[in-house]
């Protein structure tokens, strides 16, 4: 089996509050979207991958509520937020 590996460096660098409230909660609400539509593309509720999509949108609501809380305290406090966020990206062929 292939195994190729990469990493992608997303997002990195201080940012105000404000501007990380932009790209962090962006970066969330793109994600709740792709799970939601792929809910919306499966024509079986029972199928796995619905189950598993719906307990990720209840993830990155977490995450989200998270989020907030730490760019709220950051703005009342006076701190920047520094963000690092790489994607390690592996392709696997597939087997035929």
């Amino acid at each position: 089996m292939d195994l190729i590996t990469n990493q992608i460096k997303l997002v990195e660098g201080t940012y105000s509050p404000i501007n990380s409230a932009d790209v962090l909660l962006s970066l969330i609400a793109d994600k709740i979207k792709f799970h939601s539509l792929q809910i919306l593309n499966i024509q079986d509720k029972s199928d796995p991958r619905v189950i598993h999509a719906e307990l990720r949108i209840v993830e990155l609501k977490e995450s989200r509520k998270l989020v907030t809380e730490l760019i709220v305290k950051a703005q009342h406090e006076g701190y920047d937020m520094k963000i690092d966020g790489t994607i390690h990206i592996e392709m696997i062929k597939q087997p035929r």
